[in-house]
């Protein structure tokens, strides 16, 4: 305690763990005049080439996530830096892994403030509790990029932050639950899982699911989001308690295989499924669905991409460009067993991993070298 560090040309200091910050006014200047489109809704379809926001300047450029462990978060570090790679000025690219800490989260933005990369780019996975360490990146210089949160994540685009790229999870929730709906005939009981506790995704997408749920009254909603950390494993062991304690469920909405797993030992029929592309997902839906027929299955993208799309406008900000490409990114649906539409068909591939995304814009190859690891 006691030792004083100085950031960025002195416009910051770190005492010990407490931060002393520069005025706000200098917070605002790095993006003055800068456009990122903050509230421009679209498709995948309108993301643009990073080539021609790459410029001239070199750039160092750096991806915090709360936590990075599981299968999506190494196929996301993974499109991060193959994005990265088609910058030559681009001269560094870091990665933190906040590990479930938001305190070490927080610990590692300073770090590299400290070290002063010039785009960071930060998944706040405990949502407002990272707010504050976002805003004393963005007040002591750097270029800040909020990625992958909700709709509600607190703060102002071009002040607190450059932009946050953020899914359209309402819409998401209000999609797969319109789905769910018909699948089950507006009747039945359903759970649905988050990620981790606190997090504006899971949040968020919850609500749009709620919206939807509201307007059937003979579909029943058991549970709050049930906190999962996005991991398979955990999905399984809290889904088990779930089966002793609710004798029917007929939907669920997951973004992990996990709960199928439980539903499978405890000898129960699989109920219809609301969630993410993953091939495991697919394949089980194949080898499971003629003795489940209750197991109807509905799958948006995974979006694991939108990172690149969350770099290519801090980068276009270090060259003093703009970038118009859309910040609330609205999610396909890429599976649907109840669609006679061939393009929705469920795609399970037996070459590839089976945590391996389908949607991903990483190649086959590059997937299953990363998932063999």
């Amino acid at each position: 305690m006691g030792r004083v560090s100085s950031l960025l040309c002195g416009a910051a200091l770190i005492v010990g763990a407490q931060w002393i910050e520069p005025p706000i006014a200098q917070a605002q200047s790095q993006y003055e005049g800068l456009d990122m489109a903050p509230e421009k809704a679209g498709g995948p379809e309108e993301m643009l080439d990073i080539t021609q926001f790459c410029g001239t300047k070199p750039v160092r450029v750096a991806f915090s996530v709360g936590f990075g462990g599981n299968y999506w978060r190494r196929i996301n570090r993974a499109e991060f830096e193959e994005e990265a790679a088609k910058c030559a000025n681009i001269t560094e690219v870091a990665y933190t892994d906040g590990e479930f800490r938001p305190e070490k989260q927080i610990a590692d933005i300073q770090g590299l403030v400290a070290r002063k990369f010039d785009v960071i780019i930060i998944t706040p996975d405990a949502g407002e509790a990272i707010f504050r360490a976002i805003q004393q990146a963005t007040a002591s210089g750097a270029i800040v990029v909020v990625n992958d949160v909700g709709n509600t994540f607190p703060g102002l685009a071009g002040k607190d932050y450059l932009v946050a790229v953020r899914i359209d999870t309402h819409g998401v929730g209000v999609t797969s639950a319109e789905w769910m709906t018909k699948a089950l005939g507006g009747k039945g009981n359903v759970i649905v899982y988050g990620g981790t506790a606190g997090n504006s995704y899971s949040a968020d997408l919850f609500g749009g699911i709620k919206q939807v749920l509201e307007k059937h009254p003979d579909i029943k909603l058991l549970e709050d989001p049930v906190v999962t950390n996005w991991d398979p494993a955990l999905a399984q062991q809290v889904t088990t308690a779930l089966l002793a304690k609710y004798p029917q469920i007929d939907g669920v909405f997951s973004e992990t295989s996990g709960p199928i797993r439980a539903f499978q030992a405890g000898s129960r029929s699989i109920p219809a499924w609301a969630g993410q592309d993953l091939n495991e997902t697919s394949c089980l839906w194949q080898e499971l669905s003629p003795s489940n027929p209750s197991f109807k299955i509905g799958q948006l993208s995974a979006h694991t991409w939108t990172i690149r799309t969350a770099l290519r406008k801090g980068v276009a900000a270090a060259q003093g460009m703009n970038n118009a490409e859309p910040s609330i990114i609205r999610v396909p649906i890429t599976e649907d067993s109840t669609s006679r539409d061939a393009t929705l068909a469920v795609k399970c591939d037996p070459d590839m991993p089976p945590d391996s995304i389908p949607s991903s814009m990483l190649d086959k190859e590059t997937m299953k070298k990363l998932l063999a690891k």
